[in-house]
């Protein structure tokens, strides 16, 4: 089956070798189904070397099944594979099964025949020859035929996967399916093992998520380029998603765009139910900009701050360049080896260090950490891992040192991150922050350890501006890192930029008429007397 005839459109064989890929179309990335043939090489090979791996084992693994809105028939969202069903497999279907030989590597996907009724609503179906073609798997056979699947294979264990994530504190359950009492069941072996295949990308992952990330650079610096007061952070938000899915074929978000303005930056996690985006972006704030685009279930993570004016205050360069200067700080130090617990406190003590130079605090570094200074400041982590997820899977559980209560009392989190070593062909984001949070500052000021390290004068004079972030995205290398994000990030730069954006018209939605049309960015947001 040619590209022209693909079921989907994103799924095709390639016209000279007949070798299956997924694109979004023309000028979008190729991404081969090889790459998930050599993710499950790369994961029967750890399990093998297990020291009590047995010959004769299988592990078994179930799709997402359905996104349902509570006790609807209606889909909240669009479906959304499962982040480990679409890493070994990079099928996006819902209630699809496998089973893959340890031994061999030999692969059946399991999935629904098609009829009549589904090909009614939801168009024509897949037989079970295109999956076995388009998702480079041994063979499909229908779903149902999983037991027997295994028992004529001679299988003797199984694998199910299940686990703690150590980064959310959320369990991955472990799939029950009828018959599963035929064989040795083994929950425990597979997810770290998996865990520790997802932090460590291949060559074909990397070149997905610089795909994107690259996307979602662009898309920043087209929402930098139309902003001016006037707009809603919700355009901001509509802007980006536009840009990636019309120019990258970024259909999805990696998660809800959170896009604080003014006071509203000191919110870390803005943007979701509770405050949709809904201000009215005013002269002279500051914008926080915390957004990334997904591909193939493969997601970026950049914040950009910027004023919505183009010209920093005095203060908001202050406090952009502290962050600034503890971004550059993390980054020097990166490289195979180092640890996120030590990347974690060089952050938190150059954040202090820059605090103390513009006279916000006072007193030793060592000692204002101790105190835990940073976090009144710094409410939140360094960073993360990325992949499959914007917080994806991190760290295997045997890099584990320390007990949680003593990670607890050290500092802020306490996951498998804090002691794994940094490897090549990790990626990760590093996102340091300076927040005025009166939540926060008000009671320290009031603290008796605490109190003693603020200057509470000049603190004051910088209430009102929000916060700053910065987010990088970067691969560890063999000597340090690269970093893939790629926005205008000094002061000048910014400045700049904003002053020469360059091209940035974007479609708005012209009531009216009911139509899209090109409005160019002094011309909009459009009044409601406009629209007449």
């Amino acid at each position: 089956m040619g590209a022209s005839e693909s079921y989907l459109g994103s799924y095709a064989l390639e016209a000279n070798n007949n070798e299956p890929y997924f694109s979004m179309g023309k000028n979008t990335l190729k991404v081969p189904m090889t790459m998930h043939a050599e993710i499950r090489k790369n994961l029967c090979r750890s399990v093998r070397s297990d020291g009590n791996y047995r010959r004769h084992s299988w592990m078994y693994f179930e799709a997402r099944t359905n996104n349902k809105m509570y006790d609807t028939d209606t889909n909240a969202v669009v479906f959304r594979q499962e982040s480990f069903f679409n890493w070994l497999f990079g099928a996006k279907e819902p209630g699809l099964k496998a089973i893959v030989s340890c031994d061999t590597g030999y692969t059946i996907l399991f999935a629904p025949e098609p009829t009549v009724e589904s090909q009614v609503w939801s168009g024509k179906r897949k037989d079970l020859t295109w999956y076995k073609n388009h998702y480079a798997v041994d063979d499909c056979l229908a779903l149902g035929n999983e037991v027997s699947a295994l028992e004529s294979r001679d299988a003797k264990r199984v694998y199910l996967l299940a686990g703690l994530n150590r980064f959310s504190y959320r369990k991955f359950p472990a799939p029950v399916f009828e018959g599963m009492d035929k064989f040795e069941i083994d929950k425990t072996t597979l997810y770290p093992i998996a865990v520790a295949g997802r932090v460590r990308k291949t060559e074909a992952e990397l070149e997905v998520i610089k795909y994107v990330t690259k996307a979602s650079s662009e898309a920043h610096r087209k929402v930098m380029a139309c902003m001016k007061p006037g707009l809603y952070e919700y355009h901001a938000s509509s802007i980006f998603q536009y840009y990636c899915y019309k120019e990258f074929g970024c259909r999805e978000q990696g998660y809800i765009p959170i896009c604080p303005s003014g006071d509203r930056c000191k919110i870390l996690h803005y943007g979701g139910q509770s405050a949709p985006n809904d201000k009215k972006i005013t002269d002279g704030s500051l914008c926080l900009f915390d957004m990334g685009a997904e591909y193939h279930c493969y997601l970026t993570d950049i914040t950009c701050t910027f004023p919505a004016n183009g010209k920093f205050t005095e203060l908001q360069k202050n406090t952009y360049n502290m962050v600034l200067e503890t971004v550059h700080e993390v980054v020097r130090h990166i490289k195979p080896g180092f640890t996120w617990r030590e990347a974690r406190m060089v952050c938190y003590k150059t954040l202090l260090k820059q605090l103390k130079a513009y006279g916000l605090v006072k007193g030793d570094v060592d000692a204002m950490y101790n105190a835990k200074i940073h976090r009144i400041f710094m409410p939140h982590g360094i960073g993360h891992f990325i992949g499959g997820d914007v917080h994806d899977v991190g760290g295997n559980a045997s890099y584990w040192c320390w007990s949680d209560q003593e990670a607890r009392d050290i500092d802020w989190y306490n996951d498998d991150l804090e002691w794994c070593p940094l490897e090549e062909t990790m990626v990760l984001t590093i996102e340091p922050g300076c927040y005025y949070n009166d939540v926060l500052i008000t009671p320290a000021k009031e603290d008796v350890k605490q109190g003693r390290y603020l200057v509470a004068e000049e603190i004051d004079k910088y209430m009102g501006i929000g916060g700053v972030r910065i987010e990088e995205v970067f691969i560890v290398t063999e000597r340090g890192c690269d970093i893939i994000s790629d926005v205008p990030r000094t002061v000048d730069e910014i400045e700049n930029f904003m002053a020469n954006p360059g091209p940035k018209d974007i479609p708005f939605l012209n009531a009216a008429a009911d139509t899209w049309e090109i409005i160019p960015k002094e011309n909009f947001p459009m009044s409601l007397s406009s629209r007449k």
